[in-house]
């Protein structure tokens, strides 16, 4: 590959315990030159020290240093801090240096990204947590970094949470052990939803000890990021070095290397796109083709090549990294105007136009810019309004911060790559070939115009093709052509590697995902609706069961077919739809493509495939007898009412259940042999144990073993996507969603700021939309209950937005914006899932749990429940009452839940101590000058409306702190229409600031 010389986008960061930076030999200056940015700690270096060491520094970089202090005369001085930025890299203009004891901050630009570096050294966390919540706003974080030794030991905490996780797991650590410092640590990442890289990033997947010295190995410095920096991390590593007993901290960012040039990462796809012309065209060559009675394969090409004619094709260039910004709203009309407009200026400075057609031409542009920003925006908004689940609010942020996946390694040859999927798979190279089964054609009902539109409804655009390169919209567009047979081409898939973790240039930290032509998804779902029509009939499936397991080894891929199609047959499935499906799985074909390379084939006769619409139905018929197995041998088991549950299985997460240790074991034994029957693994890394129990005290702890491995036991676990703990609160899944909360509105606000501005309404949107959705999950278990973790997420953003103090009462702040608390929202779900399960009745296992909750009154979720409806005027046997009578209680028990909460504020309002004459300002319905497109008006007038320009209300501030020379001026302007809704006391609240700026000194 031809490498050239460019700017080197990387950026290499270290952080260093130094143990005293004098008398260092040349080799520590010259492993220090290697780095972009560095900052030392506990330099021991003091004002008269380093006069005399800069002249010394290493010159190619601009130092900052804060001084060592003495705490007595005699000894040494402790801590300091040296930054260096190299020469090379900007500095960000008039940021300057923020500095505080223990606290260094350098901000740094790399072509048009903005990097925050802080140095750290703690010598007590709580001290140093408030030095970094004051110096590091949330909302102003950008792209942040914080290193260095903060004296504090978090174990196995700081786990990263990735998007989707399905088990609660501790971070890799050499130093499994916790301290309070640490604690503090642990508490400071989780509410800024920030990140530790040791253990969690690539290049440190042990988590080393970063202190190797006379008082042990501990694990004390730490680099931490939020999540905007996250996804430019490249490598985190702790260093080998011996002139400290501190180990550097070396981090990596992405981006291009000096030797490479952005040229050598750039690739070409070609992409098939539909134009109206297009569609006509191809719907019209539909219609004219004649399919004469022939071999179906010549029909499939034949429909592939009128696909290719209809479509255009548009040649797309791929790079790894452009690093340019645009404007999505941008186009050629934009471009246009804005050339227009400039033309005009040119002319008018030639006096060959007007100043008056130069502004009415720049007039014109911007009001076609914002005409284009505005239909941009209103198209994000409806885009945002329908993301429903965590998994989709995910994809929304990391396709705006333009994250994309791990670049598949080019060392894995093709050859490897087949090797590997084809030994993952179960492909076999020589194997004897079956005697091809005859096609059974008309002894299946012929597929109906109905059965294929509903499953075209079903079908998404833009989806990668199979090998035949036929994309969804071809069947869109189209219309279906009978016909009989099952073509060749369907037997083949594409494995594309996905990176996982570990070393790149291992095939076996990649899984595949399979693309499938999508005629044959068309066809595999309509087959699919008729087999579970026929299981659902049989009882194939227990009602505790639905889909696959993901506690069973590469479950898919080692089911063995001809115990499947016998399983079948014995349930009583049509003979005919049986082999149909054997048909479609007589011989599977994959092969692997990679940056546009495509491998040799191999061929597969075991297990059902990847991506395939039956493959989970498929796989939920295998083990649909595990229910009746449990049954047989009649251990363990839980009753519930009057159902008997031995397991509760979902998608891919299957539960045992049993009432005592002996029951569980059994099972567990019963269960072991199934599986060896059915020849499958079960993955021991991925099965917990968790045991329920009531009361305090300490407990045994029991050993769990499948065959000769051990299950660990855990105090939490998360299924499907709930986190229950031993004691069945709901604590730890509300805490759980917090830190979620936490690192979506970090992820969340950067997007609103580029996108929205400060747009107050489509801000709250965001919200809305992409944390609160989130914060919902399971509100229809807890609640029933107010928490206040999830209280103070959506107060925290509403004080962003806003742009008021962090101590503003939360109180304030929510009837200023008028907004409901979380506990409205989480109360309705509540009801509703109760009277859906009153009304229908759709599970007969929840039925029982519900009339078992009623016998225990006066404890756990039913007490919350009882404190809700008294909450809000009714006891819950009166609730049920008029139940019974076919009154629906939803919305007048959410309205009553509203108007008690709007009363609870006001109270607090009018008895509380900070800003006494809010009270007196409050609007029934949003403040008209939340409106206001000027930010920095809006913000004046929140700020003064909620109470933080008058230092008074900070009754926690000594007197001194709380009046100045103009405090008395102030009180006697402050009248109740200065602080109007509609903001009309802006002027006088701006000459107040500026009276501040000049007379007190407050910028």
């Amino acid at each position: 590959m031809e490498r050239n010389k460019g700017e080197n986008e990387q950026i290499r960061i270290v952080f260093w315990n130094v143990a005293g930076i004098k008398n260092k030999e040349n080799e520590f200056w010259k492993y220090l030159g290697e780095f972009d940015v560095v900052g030392l700690v506990e330099t021991w270096v003091e004002e008269k020290g380093w006069e005399r060491l800069e002249k010394r520094m290493p010159r190619e970089f601009e130092w900052k240093c804060q001084y060592a202090e003495r705490e007595s005369k005699k000894g040494r001085a402790k801590g300091g801090i040296i930054m260096g930025v190299k020469k090379g890299l900007e500095e960000e203009n008039g940021s300057g240096v923020k500095e505080e004891r223990g606290f260094m901050e350098r901000t740094v630009k790399r072509k048009q990204r903005k990097w925050r570096i802080v140095t750290i050294y703690s010598r007590s966390m709580k001290e140093t947590k408030r030095i970094i919540e004051e110096r590091v706003k949330e909302q102003e974080e950008g792209t942040l970094v914080i290193g260095g030794d903060f004296n504090a030991r978090i174990g196995g905490k700081g786990r990263r949470m990735e998007e989707q996780q399905a088990t609660i797991e501790r971070r890799p650590t050499k130093d499994g052990i916790e301290n309070a410092e640490g604690r503090e640590l642990v508490s400071l990442v989780e509410e800024r939803g920030w990140d530790v890289l040791n253990g969690n990033c690539i290049g440190d997947e042990k988590g080393e000890y970063t202190y190797i010295g006379s008082r042990g190995e501990t694990v004390i410095d730490y680099v931490m990021v939020n999540e905007e920096a996250w996804d430019k991390i490249k490598e985190f590593k702790v260093g080998e070095r011996v002139e400290s007993d501190h180990m550097p901290l070396e981090v990596r960012t992405k981006g291009r290397e000096k030797e490479r040039s952005i040229k050598d990462v750039k690739r070409k796809i070609v992409k098939n796109i539909w134009r109206e012309e297009g569609k006509e065209k191809y719907r019209a060559r539909l219609r004219e083709a004649k399919y004469e009675e022939g071999e179906i394969n010549e029909k499939v090409r034949e429909l592939s090549e009128n696909v290719k004619n209809a479509t255009e094709k548009k040649e797309i260039e791929i790079r790894e990294k452009m690093g340019l910004w645009k404007n999505e709203w941008w186009d050629k009309e934009c471009r246009e105007g804005k050339q227009a407009a400039r033309k005009k200026l040119r002319n008018w400075k030639k006096e060959k136009a007007t100043k008056e057609e130069y502004k009415r031409a720049r007039k014109r542009y911007k009001l076609v810019c914002k005409e284009k920003k505005e239909k941009k925006r209103m198209e994000e908004e409806m885009k945002m309004k329908g993301i429903k689940t965590e998994e989709e609010v995910w994809r929304y942020i990391n396709r705006e911060r333009k994250k994309k996946g791990e670049i598949v390694s080019d060392r894995i040859t093709m050859e490897e790559w087949r090797k590997y999927f084809s030994e993952l798979l179960g492909g076999e190279e020589n194997r004897q070939e079956k005697e091809k089964r005859q096609h059974r054609v008309g002894e299946i009902e012929e597929i109906t115009r109905e059965e294929l539109e509903q499953q075209l409804r079903k079908l998404k655009r833009k989806k990668a093709p199979g090998r035949d390169g036929i994309q969804n919209e071809s069947w869109i567009y189209g219309t279906e052509r009978e016909g009989e047979g099952f073509p060749q081409e369907w037997m083949e898939g594409i494995i594309c590697p996905i990176y996982k973790k570990g070393e790149k240039d291992t095939a076996s930290n990649y899984r595949g995902i399979t693309l499938l032509n999508t005629a044959y998804k068309v066809y595999a779902m309509i087959v699919e609706e008729r087999l579970m029509k026929e299981m659902n009939e049989r009882g194939a499936l227990p009602d505790g069961q639905a889909g696959f397991r993901k506690d069973l080894k590469a479950a898919f891929d080692n089911v063995e077919r001809d115990l499947l199609w016998e399983y079948l047959r014995k349930k009583g499935i049509n003979e005919h739809l049986v082999t149909k499906i054997e048909e479609i799985y007589e011989e599977t074909i994959s092969r692997v493509r990679v940056d546009g390379r495509v491998s040799e084939c191999f061929k597969t006769y075991k297990g059902v495939r990847q991506g395939c619409p039956l493959s989970p139905s498929l796989f939920a018929a295998f083990i649909g007898d595990i229910e009746e197995m449990f049954r047989k041998g009649q251990a363990g088991v839980v009753v519930v009412g009057k159902e008997k549950v031995w397991s509760l299985a979902y998608a891919d997460d299957l539960v045992v259940l049993a009432r005592e240790e002996k029951g569980m074991k059994d099972m567990l034994g019963n269960m072991e042999k199934y599986m060896r029957r059915k020849k499958l693994t079960v993955n021991v890394e991925k099965s917990k144990m968790m045991v329920f129990r009531k009361g305090g005290g300490r407990r045994k702890i029991n050993e769990w073993r499948w065959e000769k491995d051990k299950i660990e036991e855990v105090k939490e676990f998360k299924y499907l996507g709930y986190v229950m703990n031993e004691r069945n609160t709901a604590a730890a899944h509300v805490r759980e969603l917090v830190k979620k909360a936490n690192k979506i509105i970090g992820a969340v606000w950067g997007i609103g700021e580029r996108k929205f501005g400060h747009d107050f309404r489509r801000r709250i949107m965001m919200f809305d939309s992409l944390v609160k959705s989130v914060m919902m999950y399971g509100a229809e278990i807890w609640g029933w209950r107010e928490q206040e973790g999830l209280e103070g997420v959506q107060g925290k953003y509403l004080k962003w937005v806003l742009g008021v103090d962090r101590e503003t009462p939360g109180y304030i702040v929510m009837e200023e914006t008028k907004r409901d608390g979380i506990r409205i929202e989480a109360g309705k779900r509540a009801i509703r899932f109760e009277e859906r399960l009153i009304e229908r009745g759709e599970c007969r296992i929840l039925q029982e749990c519900l009339k078992e909750k009623r016998k225990e009154i006066g404890k756990g979720v039913w007490k919350e429940r009882e404190a809700y409806f008294e909450r809000n005027g009714d006891a819950g046997a009166e609730i049920e009452r008029m139940r019974e009578g076919g009154r629906a209680m939803t919305d007048e028990l959410v309205q009553r839940d509203r108007d008690v909460q709007v009363q609870e504020r006001r109270t607090r309002i009018r008895e509380s101590r900070y800003n006494g004459k809010y009270e007196k300002i409050i609007t029934e319905e949003l403040p008209k000058y939340l409106g206001r497109e000027s930010r920095k008006e809006r913000v004046i007038i929140a700020r003064f409306r909620c109470g933080n320009e008058e230092r008074e209300n900070k009754y926690w501030n000594e007197d001194r702190i709380r009046v100045c020379r103009i405090i008395e001026r102030e009180r006697e302007e402050s009248r109740e229409e200065m602080l109007n809704e509609d903001g009309r006391g802006i002027e006088w609240m701006k000459k107040v600031e500026w009276r501040r700026g000049t007379i007190c000194g407050e910028g």
